[in-house]
């Protein structure tokens, strides 16, 4: 009998909680999604340069701000919102990361004629078995 009147106060009391918590309207709820809204334009908008030489500007200074991309002297050229990229990667992924720095600074398309070094292909399941045997 003590466990249903336990049972019963404790469903009284999580109720009227939740009834409590219901009747409150969220503070700063609108006020947080308008701020949000304006940090997503505002990087748009600095994300997106409108001018070739801006977007030119924008890949070069990124380029040149990354640690691992510094290095290597990748040149950008933009003409009509198409970012050409030139330059000899260290490898394939310095590449992508160039490419994906142009995009970033708002160029329409990027053609990438950065030279990288060929990706090593897997080994196929059967060159595996051959070199086990051997």
């Amino acid at each position: 009998m003590k466990r249903i009147i336990a049972a019963i106060c404790g469903l009284l009391l999580a109720s009227t909680v939740a009834l409590a918590q219901a009747a409150q309207p969220a503070q700063g709820g609108d006020m947080m999604k308008k701020e949000k809204g304006e940090k997503k334009e505002k990087k748009m908008k600095a994300a997106a340069p409108a001018s070739d030489a801006d977007i030119q500007k924008c890949i070069t200074d990124k380029l040149a701000n990354s640690e691992k991309l510094k290095s290597q002297g990748f040149s950008a050229t933009v003409s009509g919102g198409v970012a050409t990229l030139t330059g000899k990667a260290a490898n394939a992924g310095s590449k992508g990361a160039a490419t994906r720095i142009a995009k970033s600074c708002g160029a329409k398309e990027v053609t990438n004629n950065i030279e990288a070094p060929p990706v090593a292909k897997p080994a196929k399941k059967s060159e595996k078995k051959e070199e086990k045997k051997a």
